[in-house]
C-alpha cells in the first residue's frame, strides 16, 4: 500500500500519517508523477490495487482488501 498525501510539505504529511497510524509509504501529491504513480489515474483518497506487472486489479476499497486477504 502506498499512501498519496494531499500535503505538499513532507513534515506535514508524516505528522498526519503518524497521528492516524498509517504505517505504509507516503508519497506527496506533487511527487506522484516522479514516483511513477500517475499512470493509475487515482487521486488522494482513492484506492488502486495493482499487481506486480502494474495491472490495476481493483478500484474499489472493499474489493481490494477482499482480494488481498485471499492472497496466500
Amino acid at each position: 500500500m502506498i499512501h498519496v498525501s494531499c500535503d505538499e510539505v513532507e513534515a506535514d504529511a508524516l505528522k498526519w500519517a503518524r497521528e492516524v497510524g498509517f504505517t505504509w509509504p507516503t508519497v506527496l501529491y506533487p511527487d506522484l508523477e516522479r514516483a511513477g504513480l500517475s499512470r493509475y489515474d487515482a487521486w488522494p483518497g482513492e484506492v488502486r490495487l495493482v499487481d506486480s506487472e502494474g495491472k490495476v486489479l481493483s478500484k474499489d476499497l472493499n474489493e481490494a482488501f477482499a482480494t488481498i486477504s485471499g492472497v496466500r
